[in-house]
């Protein structure tokens, strides 16, 4: 590859990348400082591009990378901007985004998980090893990341639109794409410690099912081990109030029964933790099940109104 060259160049004569990897959010706090400062000072830093000709044969320039300050530029009203020109294929540009975006909290990981799979797509010759190390991670990061490619479609959105947290994201995508809508609302609002356990139970449950040729069941109630958060677990050792509680309601005798107590209540797996965990998972149940029968109404009722309609126009067209 030869050297990149800075230039001076139109910004008629720039274009943005079709698989650019970073929306610009043209709202965002971020994005209108960067006018005011390119305003003030236009862009000091170059953004990259790579010449590429029209199908008449015009010459343009491709972003690599530097669309928000090409954007901010236009914003700014810039006539021409410092470029980068840098010879590149396309399987090199789709790296050098990756690269430069990897550390950015912005890059949303389902797209940027897209985006990697492209890379492999591209390269057949590259391992996942080899693709970790040039995006600065380790495999196993780059194997959780290829396992949110199995998450449902609109559950992908609600990941990259941080409505799903990571954790519980993928633990979701452990699940066969037709059990991942039941775990959806619990994902997006239960905590990782909570919610992780959960689903790596029903995943052990379907592959128990699979390896003895035996259809699973439906998802139902089981207690899962989770931690106490350390807090309340540090404020239970200085008071003793909820393990003296369960002692005397389980009226334990010796020392063995009550530590037996004490670590089910620090794994949510005492009396109590159980019956408060089995009322939130029943709420739930009947909210989701609340949630379905009201759909359904909600179909037949359309239904009905365009049957009705439909009668109305073949009356009237019979008329």
């Amino acid at each position: 590859m030869s050297e990149r060259k800075l230039l001076s160049v139109p910004i008629s004569q720039i274009k943005e990348n079709p698989v650019a990897l970073r929306a610009v959010n043209r709202e965002g706090e971020t994005f209108l400082e960067m006018i005011d400062s390119v305003k003030s000072h236009g862009i000091i830093d170059p953004i990259s591009v790579r010449e590429k000709q029209e199908g008449d044969g015009d010459v343009f320039y491709e972003i690599i990378n530097g669309l928000h300050r090409y954007s901010a530029a236009i914003e700014a009203g810039l006539k021409e901007i410092p470029v980068h020109v840098i010879p590149m294929s396309d399987a090199d540009v789709l790296m050098a985004q990756i690269i430069a975006n990897v550390h950015k909290v912005e890059t949303r990981p389902v797209e940027y998980s897209q985006q990697l799979r492209r890379i492999l797509a591209g390269t057949p010759l590259m391992t996942m090893a080899e693709l970790a190390t040039k995006v600065g991670k380790t495999p196993g990061w780059i194997g959780e990341r290829f396992g949110l490619l199995k998450l449902e479609e609109q559950i992908a959105k609600l990941v990259d639109d941080s409505k799903i947290n990571l954790s519980n994201a993928y633990a979701l995508a452990k699940l066969p794409p037709e059990e991942q809508a039941a775990y959806v609302d619990s994902a997006m609002t239960t905590p990782p410690a909570e919610f992780v356990p959960t689903v790596n139970q029903r995943v052990k449950e379907i592959k128990e099912a699979a390896r003895e040729g035996r259809k699973v069941g439906p998802a139902e109630f089981v207690p899962t081990p989770y931690s106490q958060k350390v807090g309340d677990i540090k404020t239970e050792l200085e008071k003793l109030t909820i393990v003296k509680s369960l002692i005397k309601k389980a009226a334990a005798k010796t020392a063995e029964e009550g530590a037996a107590l004490a670590i089910a209540w620090v794994l949510h797996m005492d009396v109590e933790s159980i019956a408060e965990s089995r009322a939130k998972y029943d709420q739930k149940m009947a909210a989701k099940e609340e949630a379905k029968q009201r759909r359904s109404a909600e179909k037949a009722k359309a239904k009905a109104e365009k049957a009705a309609i439909e009668a109305v126009k073949l009356e009237e067209a019979a008329t």
